[in-house]
């Protein structure tokens, strides 16, 4: 049989194997210590048994950013997100969103054939409609726009209030017109001066009217009760319907209980029992209850001869602003912690919810899962506490120190048997795109940081992934700023093998900003040089760049190399005074606000610089870095606007 004949038959053979479901489960600040595998208490058992099964794999070495965004950009893109200008991530009224030329998973995905559904926190842009999921590659999308499920719950709120506000005071003037009205009807049946007559405007006369009797109909609204007639007449007394002890009382009403001849109350719930309670309500909006159930829905209308994705971001996060109105006298780390554990029962019940419906409706067998959380958690408690999300690592959600990146994640597919639950290459959150395309049987993509992982985890040999980035930013500023007193303020943090080396700002460049406003100004002495062994010290105690120069010298010149790519933030300290939140909205935000960038490109500034902004969509923009070995710290960026 002829080579070509064989190439056909493999063809038609892979063409008829059926294409894997894939479903991208994305947590909100979860941190290592908040699941199963790495916590006996934590409140994640159905996770676990995925994760744990014959058929999941553990990632015990799975990297992203610090914060949202730039985690989700990576995620959607598979390029490192310095290199999007989307290394910090934006606030809700920033013209910000990713370049329109980046094509995202869930494009590259349909192009396979697949269709694609949406659920959760999208935080990816939003001020034009060209940046929202539905432009994107989904076919469906439910969810908000908005970074936090609390932005939107705060201006709901603020339109109820101004609602109720409203309403009290058209109850007012409505009152108020109605007892004017009856006055005037009032006075005008008594005539004028106390005669009986009225003013005929049309026939300029007076007219004589009857004399009004002395008994006068109230005004309906103001008319007294009047007594019920008895319906019960020629009927006994006990024939009335008898109550129970409880029928007609309030729900918390305290009822009185008789025993051993003694009359005794029940024991009444403290104050913190009820705050507590309150706590573990479920929420009706943006739980991982609600978006699983959407997820649910799309799997059980599903026909086996269209693959599916669906993306589900759930909101797992709790911020003490949350909670702060609700937790009476319990302690703020106590109350957060509460809440955390009620949302982390939530997306556990979801997941366990998720495969039920796979498994009934046929699915299961076909189906990859495929877990991660966007960050680190918030630092709450002190990192010895095993209490702590990110216990035992250093740092938190903001940092480029281990508690702010690394983060729990699996994969489960019942087609997957390893002999070995635990993968302990380096994985990073730019990979997911690359190695779910391949399960999809899409074509490798060039021109991305993200390297297909998945012959390396489903075989448990060496991960392709040597070097990793943490992130690179600068404290770009304008020329009007680069005075002779500016000072360095930038952040790299980057791995080789089991060496991490963190030069600069230890914390997100717009966060430090945020705790230099008390300072009087930018906090400068947190620049560091920090150099750890990850294998020997994975909780960075012990910095080793003093003695290990060589090391340090290697990994900034690698550093220095991807500098070079980077995009500085666009539009930098611009926001819009529009409206941008929408009580009334699904989504939580309002579009169609701002022009959505096509592409973003820099470079050195020369005598060619001028031209390369000069379209009339085009938008120019020098910075000055601060990074101190560079040798030119200028950059010349051009936005192309849709």
């Amino acid at each position: 049989m002829s080579h070509l004949t064989w190439c056909t038959i493999i063809l038609i053979i892979s063409e008829n194997i059926a294409k894997q479901n894939i479903i991208l489960i994305l947590a909100d600040d979860l941190g290592i210590n908040d699941v199963l595998w790495n916590n006996p208490s934590a409140p994640t058992p159905h996770i676990h048994s995925l994760a744990a099964s014959p058929s999941g794999i553990i990632l015990d070495n799975a990297y992203t950013l610090p914060v949202c965004t730039p985690s989700r950009a990576a995620l959607m893109s598979g390029t490192y997100p310095f290199k999007l200008g989307l290394q910090r991530g934006f606030g809700k009224h920033s013209p910000e969103g990713l370049p329109l030329n980046t094509t995202l998973l869930p494009e590259h995905l349909r192009q396979e054939g697949y269709s694609t559904h949406g659920f959760g926190k999208w935080h990816l842009g939003f001020c034009s409609e060209s940046y929202t999921p539905l432009r994107r590659g989904f076919d469906t999308y439910f969810g908000l726009f908005v970074g936090d499920d609390d932005e939107h719950t705060q201006i709901t709120q603020e339109s109820k209030r101004r609602a109720r506000a409203e309403k009290k005071e058209n109850m007012r003037s409505r009152k108020g017109r109605e007892i004017r009205n009856y006055k005037k009807k009032k006075n005008m049946k008594k005539g004028i001066k106390g005669k009986n007559k009225y003013w005929n405007k049309n026939k300029k006369q007076y007219h004589q009217e009857k004399e009004p009797s002395k008994k006068i109909t109230k005004n309906k609204k103001f008319h007294s009760k009047k007594k019920k007639p008895n319906n019960n007449k020629g009927k006994q007394p006990n024939d009335k319907k008898k109550k129970t002890s409880n029928q007609g009382k309030k729900p918390n009403q305290i009822t009185k209980v008789k025993k051993n001849n003694q009359i005794t109350k029940p024991q009444k719930p403290s104050k913190e029992e009820k705050i507590r309670q309150q706590l573990l309500r479920k929420p009706t909006k943006f739980g991982s209850n609600i978006y699983g159930s959407k997820a649910i829905d799309v799997i059980k209308s599903a026909k086996k001869e269209k693959p599916f994705f669906i993306y589900l971001a759930l909101f797992t996060k709790s911020y003490p602003r949350e909670v702060s109105k609700r937790r009476g006298n319990i302690n703020m780390d106590e109350a957060v912690a509460e809440n955390r554990r009620k949302k982390l029962s939530e997306m556990d019940e979801s997941v366990k919810q998720i495969v039920k419906a796979l498994k009934t409706s046929g699915h299961y067998s076909n189906t990859v899962i495929f877990f991660i959380s966007d960050n680190g958690a918030r630092a709450m408690l002190d990192t010895e506490n095993t209490n702590n999300p990110n216990y035992p690592l250093r740092g938190s959600k903001g940092t480029v120190y281990e508690g702010g990146t690394k983060v729990p994640a699996f994969i489960h597919s019942p087609g997957l048997k390893t002999g070995s639950n635990r993968y302990a290459g380096i994985f990073h959150m730019v990979d997911i795109l690359p190695t779910l395309l391949h399960l999809a049987g899409g074509h490798p993509v060039s021109g991305i940081d993200g390297v297909n992982q998945w012959e390396a985890m489903s075989t448990n040999v060496k991960s392709p992934r040597t070097t990793m980035i943490y992130n690179i930013d600068d404290n770009f500023v304008p020329a009007v700023l680069d005075g002779p007193g500016v000072q360095p303020k930038f952040q790299i943090a980057i791995r080789e093998d089991n060496f991490k080396l963190v030069w600069g700002q230890p914390k997100m460049l717009h966060r430090s900003y945020r705790d230099a406003k008390g300072r009087g100004g930018l906090v400068v002495d947190q620049q560091v040089l920090e150099l750890y062994n990850l294998e020997k010290d994975p909780r960075e105690i012990h910095n080793i760049a003093n003695i290990r120069m060589d090391i340090v010298l290697r990994l900034k010149t690698l550093a220095l190399n991807y500098y070079r790519d980077l995009i500085p933030p666009r539009f930098m300290g611009l926001q819009t005074t529009n409206q941008v939140l929408d009580a009334n909205s699904d989504f939580g935000g309002l579009s169609g606000w701002c022009r959505a960038v096509v592409s973003t490109s820099c470079g050195p500034l020369d005598k060619n610089s001028f031209y390369r902004g000069r379209g009339v969509s085009d938008m120019s923009e020098l910075f000055y870095g601060t990074v101190p070995d560079m040798l030119d710290k200028r950059t010349f960026c051009v936005s192309k606007l849709e």
